[in-house]
């Protein structure tokens, strides 16, 4: 064990779900009732996993942002972070996207899965999505952080999962990684790194929770701790799919704190998680049910998970 580790405090990994402005707005309520009813400060985090609108809160976390800046974002949204569709960029791309993936897929039907496959099939947007990474390039200025962010995408033409940040991913800055895992099939580009093309890494998983369990050393002697953030858990579907990727962290003895939108919460988001006008209703309203839920008696458990006892 090398000098300096604090054993008491646990090992955290946050997972930031894929759900567009309104799950961002989602991250910033629910994070920042954790900071103000468990003291806990999601900068703090030991490795970050961002999926789409959590890789946008993911790098902001990275970049110093605390939960309330980010709460005050999602309550008072600019005009630009609001526009989800900005004008297209240029018209209409190839249809379908990846011919390659298609034909992989037909000659191999049992390795297809659905989500590479609907993104495959889908035109190529009109959006280029340049706009959703200027900030990051403002904030690291081409430098990784030196705490983990882990951000995944797809590759449009084999189905494959990229995971940012890593070792064994291609080097790309921040503001590159956050636009990959944003790449919404049919709505924008895919995004071009050398040769390869990527999009949201929430069409293979909306938010690849099963990271988590690399996300720590086995033999590590802290307490492992996973917080899941999970905006599109109000689709049932994902919901399922999120509890099947959390099984086996589960039987590994890692304690796991979940947090989805309830029915205050899906009532502020409607069924459209690119509608940035919800944000500030959405953001409220996860706020304030964390709020209560942590008060209820969860809380408790959250300090001991989080910062220890």
């Amino acid at each position: 064990m090398s000098a300096g580790v604090d054993v008491a405090r646990p090992h955290v990994t946050l997972v930031l779900g894929a759900g567009g402005p309104v799950g961002q707005a989602f991250h910033a309520g629910v994070l920042r009732a954790l900071f103000e009813r468990c003291g806990w400060d999601p900068r703090a985090a030991d490795v970050i996993v961002g999926t789409s609108a959590g890789a946008h809160v993911g790098a902001l976390l990275r970049a110093g942002w605390d939960s309330y800046r980010l709460l005050q974002r999602a309550t008072r949204p600019s005009p630009a972070t609001m526009a989800a569709t900005p004008p297209p960029s240029r018209p209409r791309g190839r249809w379908p996207a990846s011919a390659a993936y298609l034909r992989g897929a037909l000659a191999r039907p049992w390795s297809a899965r659905l989500g590479p496959f609907v993104a495959a099939l889908l035109p190529e947007g009109a959006h280029e999505g340049a706009h959703l990474s200027d900030a990051f390039h403002r904030l690291f200025a081409g430098h990784w952080p030196h705490r983990p962010l882990w951000i995944p995408a797809v590759h449009v033409d084999s189905g494959a999962r990229v995971v940012f940040g890593r070792a064994d991913a291609p080097h790309v800055d921040v503001a590159t990684a956050v636009r990959c895992s944003s790449a919404v099939p049919g709505l924008r580009q895919p995004v071009a790194v050398g040769a390869a093309r990527y999009v949201d890494g929430g069409v293979a998983s909306p938010t690849h929770a099963d990271l988590a369990l690399q996300a720590a050393p086995t033999a590590t002697a802290r307490r492992r701790t996973v917080v899941v953030l999970s905006p599109l858990s109000c689709f049932t579907p994902l919901r399922l799919l999120l509890r099947w990727e959390l099984r086996p962290i589960v039987r590994r003895g890692i304690d796991v704190l979940v947090f989805e939108p309830d029915r205050e919460i899906g009532a502020a988001m409607g069924w459209n998680p690119l509608d940035g006008a919800r944000a500030a209703a959405v953001a409220d309203a996860a706020y304030r049910a964390t709020s209560r839920r942590l008060e209820r008696g969860d809380g408790t458990a959250a300090v001991r998970l989080l910062v220890g006892t």
